[in-house]
């Protein structure tokens, strides 16, 4: 019973932190490190004044609806980014890894990373990137689905995400560089990476090669902790 009057009063704490703020959107990766952003209500003035909803679609991937056609295809096609509450989501249109391009054109959940970068949280399947943010786990946030299931470690609850899906994501970051197509690079976070990053850390880096399974290794579940010590990324609200 305790458990249960917990979680309901965590989904709340939870449902009030999401919907604290005014949406807002930034239109470029420089906008969103120059802290440019922009209220949806602008982007919607004299055209209606339906509030901005965050509906869930296929594979956990985000869209925003305004009720206003021109607005929608802004956030649809040119926005670069969306901040709901304190909840951020990239747009992943233009992303590329390597060559290749997404399996979605719409927003997926993202956390800051080294103050101006982005850290977006992603899955693969047959050697194909498939990015998809499983998760706010605020009330309101997912029409026409369930966020009954909210199991939290400390890591998911500071960065707003559901602990379920962590263990099946990859992380991946965004620091701005563009490729020859003008389309901006995304980088996977892998043992490759980490080796790199935690070469004057040994600690740290053992605690990394522990997991002996890749997939679990490289998952979320494990570098976003690891990231967090490291002061790389912090809670979705700094």
């Amino acid at each position: 019973m305790k458990k249960n009057i917990f979680v309901l009063a965590l989904f709340c704490f939870l449902s009030m932190m999401a919907n604290a703020e005014v949406a807002k959107y930034c239109m470029s990766y420089e906008d969103f490190v120059a802290d440019n952003w922009k209220s949806l209500d602008e982007l919607t003035a004299g055209r209606t004044k339906q509030v901005c909803q965050i509906k869930s679609g296929d594979h956990g991937v985000f869209y925003f609806k305004t009720g206003d056609k021109q607005s929608d295809k802004v956030l649809k096609k040119e926005a670069f980014a969306v901040m709901y509450g304190q909840q951020l989501f990239v747009n992943c249109r233009n992303l590329r890894n390597g060559n290749v391009s997404l399996e979605t054109s719409k927003y997926v959940q993202a956390v800051r990373y080294d103050k101006d970068k982005l850290c977006i949280l992603a899955f693969k399947t047959d050697g194909v990137t498939a990015v998809a943010a499983f998760g706010t786990a605020a009330a309101g946030l997912f029409a026409g689905n369930t966020s009954s299931r909210l199991g939290f470690t400390s890591t998911s609850i500071a960065l707003g995400i559901a602990n379920e899906s962590l263990s099946n994501l990859k992380c991946y970051l965004v620091d701005g560089t563009v490729n020859q197509e003008g389309k901006t690079k995304i980088t996977r976070i892998n043992d490759e990476f980490m080796a790199e990053l935690l070469a004057d850390d040994a600690p740290l880096l053992e605690r990394y090669h522990a997991i002996k399974a890749k997939h679990n290794r490289q998952s979320a579940a494990n570098i976003l902790p690891i990231l967090m010590e490291k002061g790389l990324v912090k809670s979705v609200s700094n």
